[in-house]
């Protein structure tokens, strides 16, 4: 049933996110941010998560992140609509406290608009007695915690609810966990404004990326995103040993802050990825030699290059100058990929390993996409060599999604779901 509002024309939304800090939701909303705020009738506000605070554990911090968050909780009481970037990583540590939080704002707000940058698991985690089979388990006790919470809120009162997720799947799936299917969006993320991607054309950022990394005549390829095991750069790295010299490899990003081990220097995942550039360090180079010859193993230090952490700006002027970008992740059930979303933006050739992540954007536009089997290099060089993302079929597809799938798309989602919500009695 739906109600006349006082004001058909809009009212307040407030976004509650992480916002200009290193992370990749805060970096989805700041190039929102544009976008929703030139849609007419609408006064959009951001309360800023202090992420870091809301996870430290000292009773000083606490009592400093309940003041926040108390803030927080007034800000949306005078809200129309609350827009919650949700990730329960960003509210906390602990499932309890997570929960709390998350809840706390959920009841002092009118309606509230809900943006899936996770979403429950639908399968079963596999055991292991492993530092990282503890940690999956961890993570999976968390996210099952708060969202049996939030879903059993959701089923109390569904009209106060508008649910935007990032796959058909996905979509699907939460009708299946009892959403009210009318209640639920869908759309792929995407960031670039048509201003941005003119002020990011190929011609000029590749003369800046050639210059800056003494690459001329080169041929570039560039994985991107924060340096985590499940990004396989390692994957991309062996696929270098396949091609020929004029080939180079950018790694584009730096350390989550939030999975920085402490009081060493020793971080294991850049540990590894520096050790895949020596001849003695890689394992199968045995199997290998026969393929690979001594002076592309030798160059191989010369051939890959660590751009480190990046503002906005610089990331997406590598990503544009790109001939390719390599994106070989492991299935870890992930929903969306931001440097995914931002290579089409850039309407960048993508090879991207067959996770249903990567499978799920492709269905809105097949074609988009070069796919290779999860870990194999030998497939992965094979086809850059063959230029497969480049073909002409690809290039039009990808010309196809990013006309219906853009960044005033998405803001415009935003506001029709956020009207349909404040209408809903």
């Amino acid at each position: 049933m739906l109600k006349k509002t006082d004001n058909p024309n809009g009212g307040k939304l407030l976004i509650v996110s992480s916002y200009r800090r290193s992370c990749g939701i805060a970096q989805y909303v700041e190039f929102l941010e544009g976008p929703l705020r030139a849609q007419s009738g609408w006064d959009i506000e951001i309360a800023a998560l202090p992420v870091t605070l809301l996870r430290a554990q000292s009773p000083y911090a606490r009592e400093a992140a309940a003041r926040e968050m108390a803030e927080i909780v007034h800000r949306a009481k005078g809200a129309d609509v609350v827009n919650i970037q949700l990730e329960p990583g960003l509210f906390g540590l602990t499932p309890m406290r997570i929960w709390k939080r998350l809840d706390a704002i959920i009841k002092a707000s009118k309606k509230v608009l809900l943006t899936y940058h996770t979403v429950p698991s639908m399968q079963a985690e596999s055991l292991s007695l492993s530092l990282r089979g503890l940690a999956a388990a961890i993570r999976s006790y968390r996210g099952n915690y708060v969202f049996d919470r939030l879903f059993r809120r959701i089923r109390q009162a569904p009209h106060k609810f508008h649910h935007i997720v990032q796959t058909e799947r996905e979509a699907r799936n939460f009708v299946l966990m009892g959403i009210p299917e009318n209640t639920i969006s869908h759309m792929p993320l995407a960031f670039l404004s048509k201003e941005a991607k003119q002020s990011f054309d190929f011609s000029s950022c590749r003369q800046e990326v050639e210059g800056q990394y003494g690459l001329k005549n080169s041929k570039i390829i560039a994985c991107f995103g924060f340096l985590s095991e499940y990004k396989g750069i390692e994957v991309a790295i062996h696929a270098m040993r396949l091609l020929p010299p004029d080939y180079h490899l950018l790694i584009v990003g730096g350390l989550h802050p939030e999975g920085l081990a402490t009081r060493t220097v020793h971080q294991p995942y850049i540990h590894r990825l520096v050790t895949e550039l020596y001849p003695k360090n890689v394992r199968g180079a045995e199997q290998e030699e026969e393929l690979i010859s001594a002076s592309l193993m030798k160059s191989l230090l010369d051939r890959v290059h660590f751009c480190g952490a990046l503002g906005n700006d610089d990331f997406n002027k590598i990503m544009a100058a790109c001939d390719a970008v390599v994106l070989p992740y492991a299935e870890v059930g992930q929903t969306s990929s931001g440097p995914a979303s931002l290579a089409l933006d850039l309407q960048r050739p993508l090879y991207c390993s067959r996770t249903h992540c990567f499978r799920e954007l492709d269905n809105y536009q097949p074609g988009i996409l070069s796919f290779f089997e999860i870990g194999n290099h030998v497939e992965l060089a094979e086809k850059i060599m063959l230029g497969d993302a480049m073909r002409d079929e690809r290039s039009a597809a990808r010309a196809a999604y990013v006309q219906r799938y853009n960044v005033e798309a998405r803001a415009a989602l935003y506001i029709e779901s956020a009207s349909r919500v404040m209408q809903r009695a």
